[in-house]
């Protein structure tokens, strides 16, 4: 009977010390069977760099969704107007050697044109090679290193479709696209095939897309020298407007933020715009184009950001230049020497809805002088000349009517003059 005792209390005490040393968090796992009641003694190693097997029956718990707030993205688009080469400039340009070189015309404003993210121009001349010959009004052609210029001043895009397109017919269309090609700008407006027609120009830049498309009113009757298939691609003319609703759909269709659309239209030398462009640039904006910009006047037109009221009951901002002059051209009469870079800065926000955010403009003035009687050209940014004195007086008389014409014309409250 006392030795029943004794195996008892020694039950007890053993009992008490396992319990004990289980709670030490040093000793191995102890775990009780709950189908026998049993202790399972097993020992496990604990390394931090083990990884235990997961039991595939075993119930995962579920993750909790981490939501990145999307980063607003602003982009800044800057556009000039009508890019033109008349024989005396490109007289101006040729060097010793007989080769060309054009990069000084744009040295004023190139730090205006290389910092926005996109810069657009209307180039208004073909390109010819050397073989061909060059020449001036009334049919442009000029030579490749018109391009080098323009790319070393900052364009990225230059639209192809104005009234000088087919100067050069159909190897005037194609040598200037294939030279564009070499010099890394991108193009809209013309075309080398039907398949190039319908490969419209997009570019994404801080997550933001944009179409870019360009028509003109017609092409100075050279259409007429140009067989009837090639014509169909070649050139867009805005006078098909059933094409041109085509195209805004199917750049919509490829999912950008944003059209922008330069049209060459108006009247020539006219300083405010006539029915048809005021028509055109509302049906144009109920389509969906965003941003119009307008050549061909070689003068300032007025700009103005449009309230349209959609088809769908939404209302939207449309932005539209009517015409943004000469940005550079040996034209000498008051308002054709002069132009404007407009600069239009896009927003996108959060939740993803893209809107135009701010538009400033840089009166822009071709200063004209004489070396050894032949005519030099620069395109100065008319705020920081206007008190120049390295200008003579007639100069720098006309550069200040510059300043009064374009901001008396574009104003200076809603759209600002670019510091």
């Amino acid at each position: 009977m006392a030795s029943i005792k004794l195996i008892g209390k020694f039950a007890v005490l053993l009992l008490t010390v396992v319990l004990a040393l289980n709670s030490c968090s040093f000793l191995p796992e102890m775990n009780v069977d709950e189908h026998n009641g049993s202790i399972d003694s097993g020992y496990y190693e604990f390394e931090e760099s083990r990884e235990e097997t997961p039991d595939e029956n075993a119930e995962m718990p579920v993750p909790l969704e981490v939501y990145e707030p999307v980063e607003e993205s602003r982009l800044v688009i800057s556009a000039v107007g009508d890019i033109m080469m008349h024989m005396p400039q490109i007289r101006s340009a040729q060097q010793s050697d007989g080769s060309y070189d054009f990069k000084d015309v744009f040295q004023e404003v190139k730090h205006y044109l290389e910092k926005a993210d996109t810069t657009i121009g209307n180039l208004e001349t073909t390109i010819s090679p050397p073989e061909v010959g060059f020449s001036g009004y009334p049919r442009f052609r000029a030579p490749e290193q018109l391009l080098e210029a323009l790319k070393y001043a900052g364009f990225d895009v230059l639209v192809t479709a104005n009234n000088h397109s087919l100067d050069g017919l159909e190897f005037g269309v194609e040598y200037t696209l294939d030279k564009m090609d070499e010099y890394g700008l991108l193009y809209t407006g013309t075309a080398r095939n039907e398949e190039e027609r319908h490969k419209y120009l997009i570019i994404e830049k801080n997550n933001i897309r944009i179409g870019i498309l360009a028509y003109t009113y017609g092409t100075n009757g050279m259409e007429a020298l140009v067989p009837r298939e090639k014509l169909n691609y070649m050139v867009n003319y805005y006078n098909d407007y059933e094409k041109v609703i085509e195209d805004i759909n199917s750049v919509k269709e490829q999912g950008v933020d944003l059209i922008v659309l330069y049209m060459h239209w108006g009247h020539e030398y006219h300083r405010t715009p006539n029915d048809e462009q005021q028509n055109l640039a509302e049906m144009l904006a109920k389509e969906g184009v965003d941003i119009i910009l307008g050549s061909h006047p070689h003068v300032i037109q007025p700009m103005e950001l449009k309230k349209i009221n959609m088809d769908d009951g939404t209302e939207k901002d449309v932005f539209v230049a009517y015409s943004l002059g000469n940005f550079v051209s040996n034209q000498r009469d008051q308002y054709t020497d002069s132009g404007v870079i407009v600069n239009i800065e896009i927003i996108k926000d959060h939740d993803g809805n893209v809107s135009i955010d701010e538009i400033s403009y840089v009166p822009t003035w071709v200063y004209r002088w004489y070396h050894d009687e032949t005519p030099q050209y620069r395109i100065l940014p008319v705020k920081e000349f206007m008190d120049s004195q390295e200008l003579e007086k007639e100069p720098a008389e006309r550069i200040k009517a510059v300043w009064q014409e374009t901001t008396d014309m574009l104003g200076l409250e809603s759209f600002q003059v670019e510091e």
